[in-house]
Order: C-alpha cells, then structure tokens, then sequence
C-alpha cells in the first residue's frame, strides 16, 4: 500500500490496517481506489475504535463468492444430492432469482 497517497488516521488494527469513520468519509474516493486497485481490505471503526466494516474490492468479493460457490457444489456431491452448475449456484449466493 506504500505506493499509494496516504490516507489521515489509517493505522494497524489486528490484521487489518483500519480508519475511523470519521476520516473516511473525507478520503472516501482515495480509500476506495486504493482498495479497488491493491486488492487489500480496509477496516472502519467507529469512535470507539470498534471495527463496524471492512471495505473490501469487488474482485476480492467475487473470489470469494467462486469459493464458496465450489464449495457448495463439493457438500452436495459428498451428500450424494444433484449438482447444479456454478453460475446457478454463485446467483444463489447473490440472492439473484434465475
């Protein structure tokens, strides 16, 4: 994340580097780029310091979803039910009707 303009009140929290709301909003286009394009996620936290959200770049989100879409299809062929095709199975996960 070194190559990008820095962001006021971005520090580390766990394993996450984290901003509170309150500076975010103000650098929401930056955080938000700098998200998109470095693939890395970006904790929110409230006045108390409490992560409330992460921000997370919609490539990451949607690897995720493929995960967790084989792995869906992988239960029901150990359960011995029919499978479905991926895309179906990626619409379930969305909340998408066919």
């Amino acid at each position: 994340m070194d190559d990008y303009a820095p962001l006021e009140g971005l520090h580390k929290l766990g394993p996450w580097d984290a901003i509170p709301i309150s500076s975010a909003g103000k650098q929401l286009n930056v955080l938000a780029r700098r998200v998109a394009d470095s693939r890395d996620d970006i904790a929110l936290t409230d006045e108390d310091g409490k992560i409330v959200a992460l921000v997370i770049s919609p490539a990451v989100l949607e690897d995720l979803e493929d995960e967790l879409a084989i792995t869906r299809a992988e239960l029901r062929t150990l359960k011995g039910e029919e499978g479905i095709p991926h895309e179906d199975v990626v619409r379930e996960i969305r909340g998408e009707t066919p």
